[in-house]
């Protein structure tokens, strides 16, 4: 198997893990506040980390790096993001919302990787938009609606920003558990400061059955799909990588739609539709100028 392959197959595990987790996430919230929840979240990964370090016998390294502590910065506001989303919409809008992380890929591919924005992603960009404007239903809950669409783009951009910053970090000789693991331990600090906040780090009310739709969640996406995105960063162009993740949102509807079904209108359905086309678009755009080049990831870029 080819490393291009290897990549490919990483990130459609990983699409799959990732999918599951905003349904199980909602069963969880509906008994557990998005604070705690973001706090479950971060400290099954570290957990995880440690563990899948044992049964290695990989242990888990600390790496105390400049960019590893931005991209922990930048993950602890996505986790909190995500949960405050996920508590105002239903898993079906976070999974169509989310596909808004590929735009601010881009874009920020091309700030901070140096890649170049060409007219045709320009265009697609600006229909992802439209797209996005037209699936947010203005109806029922206006207010929820909107807080939670709203925070449902923060969480998408700040998880871009982590994932920019983790390519740069990126190399053979890093262990992506490893890094997990130290990105993790660091945003534990800024989600236990927000918790703090929020007046609930030392309420012990917690839900038995909420935690484990949490950790179930966490497990799968926030952890092993996570890692397998690592793994295929290795593999392949960041901007490659998100070409089949822009399918996540029709099989989260497909689980989730029985439990947590929305209204739908010609307007969202149109725009769902073109939300998915235009991501499409916007991440197969550079595929074909980079069919035959072989991405590795060097340590000269982890500062």
């Amino acid at each position: 198997m080819s490393d291009i392959q290897k990549g490919h197959l990483f990130n459609v595990l990983s699409v799959f893990m990732l999918a599951v987790g905003p349904l199980l996430s909602k069963f969880g919230l509906l008994q557990i506040s998005p604070s705690k929840a973001a706090l479950i979240n971060v400290v099954t990964i570290i957990t995880a980390c440690v563990l899948l370090g044992l049964f290695t016998k990989n242990y888990v390294k600390f790496y105390f790096e400049k960019n590893i502590i931005l991209l922990a910065v930048f993950n602890s506001l996505g986790i909190i993001f995500l949960f405050l989303s996920i508590n105002l919409l239903s898993p079906v809008e976070i999974g169509f919302l989310g596909r808004f992380y590929t735009v601010f890929a881009v874009i920020l591919s091309v700030i901070i990787l140096n890649d170049k924005l060409s007219r045709k992603e320009l265009f697609f960009i600006t229909f992802t938009v439209l797209g996005t404007f037209l699936f947010v239903d203005t109806g029922g809950d206006y207010t929820n609606n909107l807080m939670g669409s709203f925070f449902a783009l923060l969480y998408t951009f700040f998880f871009a920003l982590t994932n920019i910053f983790i390519k740069k970090t990126l190399s053979k000789q890093k262990s992506s558990n490893s890094i997990m693991f130290t990105n993790n331990c660091i945003s534990l600090l800024f989600v236990m400061i927000y918790t703090l906040i929020m007046g609930e780090l030392f309420d012990g009310n917690y839900s038995f059955e909420g935690i484990g739709y949490l950790v179930l969640s966490t497990l799968l996406g926030g952890f092993l799909g996570t890692l397998l995105l690592y793994e295929a960063l290795k593999y392949l162009r960041f901007s490659i990588a998100n070409v089949t993740r822009a399918f996540s949102p029709l099989l989260l509807t497909v689980i989730s739609y029985p439990f947590f079904p929305i209204e739908i209108t010609v307007k969202n359905t149109l725009g769902a539709i073109i939300l998915i086309i235009s991501i499409l678009l916007l991440s197969m755009g550079n595929k074909k100028e980079n069919a035959n080049e072989k991405i590795t990831v060097t340590s000269k870029n982890t500062e």
